[in-house]
Protein backbone atom coordinates (compact mmCIF):
# COMPACT_ATOMS: atom_id res chain seq x y z
CA UNK A 1 0.00 0.00 0.00
CA UNK A 2 2.69 2.49 0.96
CA UNK A 3 4.64 1.82 -2.28
CA UNK A 4 1.60 2.89 -4.28
CA UNK A 5 1.16 5.98 -2.12
CA UNK A 6 4.86 6.84 -2.44
CA UNK A 7 4.53 6.56 -6.21
CA UNK A 8 1.47 8.84 -6.13
CA UNK A 9 3.35 11.33 -3.96
CA UNK A 10 6.25 11.34 -6.41
CA UNK A 11 3.91 11.94 -9.36
CA UNK A 12 2.16 14.75 -7.47
CA UNK A 13 5.54 16.32 -6.68
CA UNK A 14 6.42 16.36 -10.37
CA UNK A 15 3.17 18.17 -11.21
CA UNK A 16 3.44 20.59 -8.30
CA UNK A 17 4.53 24.06 -9.44
CA UNK A 18 7.39 25.93 -7.85
CA UNK A 19 5.72 28.41 -5.53
CA UNK A 20 7.52 31.73 -5.70
CA UNK A 21 6.39 34.93 -4.07
CA UNK A 22 4.72 37.62 -6.13
CA UNK A 23 6.93 39.52 -8.61
CA UNK A 24 9.93 37.23 -8.08
CA UNK A 25 11.04 37.53 -11.73
CA UNK A 26 10.87 41.35 -11.60
CA UNK A 27 12.73 42.01 -8.36
CA UNK A 28 16.41 41.26 -7.97
CA UNK A 29 16.25 40.83 -4.19
CA UNK A 30 14.03 37.74 -4.52
CA UNK A 31 16.25 35.88 -7.01
CA UNK A 32 18.52 34.25 -4.41
CA UNK A 33 15.87 33.60 -1.77
CA UNK A 34 12.47 33.00 -3.40
CA UNK A 35 10.47 32.10 -0.27
CA UNK A 36 6.73 31.79 -0.52
CA UNK A 37 4.74 34.73 0.79
CA UNK A 38 1.00 34.97 0.32
CA UNK A 39 0.00 37.81 -2.04
CA UNK A 40 -2.01 40.36 -0.05
CA UNK A 41 -2.33 43.35 -2.37
CA UNK A 42 -5.77 44.86 -2.97
CA UNK A 43 -5.59 44.56 -6.75
CA UNK A 44 -3.13 41.66 -6.91
CA UNK A 45 -3.75 39.44 -9.91
CA UNK A 46 -1.97 36.58 -8.20
CA UNK A 47 -4.20 36.83 -5.12
CA UNK A 48 -7.28 36.85 -7.35
CA UNK A 49 -5.90 33.76 -9.16
CA UNK A 50 -6.22 35.28 -12.62
CA UNK A 51 -5.06 33.19 -15.55
CA UNK A 52 -1.45 33.65 -16.62
CA UNK A 53 -0.20 34.41 -13.12
CA UNK A 54 1.90 32.15 -10.86
CA UNK A 55 0.18 29.42 -8.87
CA UNK A 56 -0.88 30.05 -5.28
CA UNK A 57 -0.32 27.49 -2.51
CA UNK A 58 -3.44 25.36 -1.88
CA UNK A 59 -4.27 22.24 0.11
CA UNK A 60 -4.89 20.25 -3.07
CA UNK A 61 -1.18 20.17 -3.86
CA UNK A 62 -0.36 18.03 -0.79
CA UNK A 63 0.64 14.39 -1.02
CA UNK A 64 -1.23 11.40 0.48
CA UNK A 65 -1.67 11.69 4.24
CA UNK A 66 -0.38 8.18 5.05
CA UNK A 67 3.07 8.82 3.54
CA UNK A 68 3.43 12.50 4.35
CA UNK A 69 6.80 13.09 5.98
CA UNK A 70 8.21 9.76 4.81
CA UNK A 71 11.68 9.46 3.33
CA UNK A 72 11.76 8.70 -0.42
CA UNK A 73 13.02 5.20 0.52
CA UNK A 74 9.55 4.53 1.96
CA UNK A 75 10.33 4.58 5.68
CA UNK A 76 9.26 7.20 8.22
CA UNK A 77 11.88 9.69 9.37
CA UNK A 78 12.66 10.06 13.06
CA UNK A 79 14.41 13.17 14.36
CA UNK A 80 17.25 12.43 16.75
CA UNK A 81 18.81 14.88 19.22
CA UNK A 82 20.92 12.56 21.37
CA UNK A 83 22.07 8.95 21.81
CA UNK A 84 19.08 7.93 23.91
CA UNK A 85 16.74 8.85 21.02
CA UNK A 86 18.47 6.25 18.82
CA UNK A 87 17.83 3.33 21.19
CA UNK A 88 14.08 2.84 20.68
CA UNK A 89 14.05 3.26 16.90
CA UNK A 90 13.25 0.34 14.60
CA UNK A 91 12.59 0.27 10.83
CA UNK A 92 12.94 4.02 10.39
CA UNK A 93 15.40 6.43 8.90
CA UNK A 94 17.15 8.73 11.35
CA UNK A 95 17.56 12.44 10.68
CA UNK A 96 19.96 14.11 13.08
CA UNK A 97 18.76 17.50 14.25
CA UNK A 98 20.70 20.47 12.86
CA UNK A 99 21.41 21.82 16.34
CA UNK A 100 23.49 18.73 17.25
CA UNK A 101 27.26 19.34 17.30
CA UNK A 102 29.96 17.39 15.47
CA UNK A 103 31.12 15.16 18.33
CA UNK A 104 27.61 14.15 19.38
CA UNK A 105 26.63 13.64 15.73
CA UNK A 106 29.60 11.29 15.31
CA UNK A 107 28.53 9.34 18.42
CA UNK A 108 24.98 9.05 17.04
CA UNK A 109 26.37 7.79 13.71
CA UNK A 110 28.46 5.15 15.50
CA UNK A 111 25.44 3.89 17.44
CA UNK A 112 23.26 3.88 14.31
CA UNK A 113 25.90 1.85 12.50
CA UNK A 114 25.94 -0.69 15.35
CA UNK A 115 22.14 -0.99 15.21
CA UNK A 116 22.22 -1.06 11.36
CA UNK A 117 19.97 1.99 11.01
CA UNK A 118 20.03 4.35 8.05
CA UNK A 119 20.81 8.03 8.59
CA UNK A 120 19.47 10.65 6.17
CA UNK A 121 22.16 13.26 6.92
CA UNK A 122 25.35 11.39 7.93
CA UNK A 123 28.01 14.00 7.10
CA UNK A 124 30.21 15.27 9.96
CA UNK A 125 32.30 18.36 9.22
CA UNK A 126 35.25 17.50 11.43
CA UNK A 127 36.38 15.54 14.50
CA UNK A 128 39.17 16.58 16.83
CA UNK A 129 41.59 13.73 17.51
CA UNK A 130 43.55 13.88 20.76
CA UNK A 131 44.55 10.21 21.15
CA UNK A 132 44.82 6.95 19.24
CA UNK A 133 41.73 5.69 21.09
CA UNK A 134 39.68 8.57 19.68
CA UNK A 135 40.98 7.81 16.21
CA UNK A 136 40.10 4.11 16.52
CA UNK A 137 36.69 4.96 17.95
CA UNK A 138 35.70 7.13 14.97
CA UNK A 139 37.41 5.02 12.27
CA UNK A 140 34.23 3.04 11.36
CA UNK A 141 32.52 6.25 10.19
CA UNK A 142 35.50 7.68 8.28
CA UNK A 143 33.50 7.85 5.03
CA UNK A 144 31.07 10.24 6.74
CA UNK A 145 33.69 12.52 8.32
CA UNK A 146 34.88 15.33 6.07
CA UNK A 147 38.15 15.90 7.94
CA UNK A 148 39.98 14.84 11.08
CA UNK A 149 41.79 17.60 12.96
CA UNK A 150 44.51 17.00 15.52
CA UNK A 151 44.28 18.72 18.87
CA UNK A 152 47.38 20.20 20.47
CA UNK A 153 49.34 17.21 21.79
CA UNK A 154 53.01 16.52 22.57
CA UNK A 155 55.31 15.27 19.79
CA UNK A 156 55.51 11.59 20.81
CA UNK A 157 51.72 11.22 20.95
CA UNK A 158 51.41 13.21 17.74
CA UNK A 159 53.69 10.79 15.86
CA UNK A 160 51.79 7.83 17.31
CA UNK A 161 48.45 9.28 16.16
CA UNK A 162 49.78 10.04 12.67
CA UNK A 163 51.14 6.49 12.33
CA UNK A 164 47.83 4.98 13.46
CA UNK A 165 45.98 7.26 11.02
CA UNK A 166 48.21 6.05 8.21
CA UNK A 167 47.38 2.42 9.09
CA UNK A 168 43.65 3.24 9.09
CA UNK A 169 44.01 5.24 5.82
CA UNK A 170 42.76 8.44 7.44
CA UNK A 171 44.16 11.85 6.60
CA UNK A 172 44.61 14.14 9.59
CA UNK A 173 44.97 17.89 9.37
CA UNK A 174 47.73 18.91 11.76
CA UNK A 175 47.40 22.38 13.29
CA UNK A 176 50.56 24.30 14.03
Amino acid sequence: MSERLLRLRKEASKKRPKFNRQETPKLKRFKDDPKWRRPKGHSSKMRRKLRGNPAVVKVGYRGPKEVRGFHPAGLPEVYVNNLSDVEGVESSILRISSSVGNRKKADILLRAKELELRVANPKVKFIYVDSTETLEKYAPIKENVKEYKMSKVDDSLRDEILEKAKDLKIEIEVGE
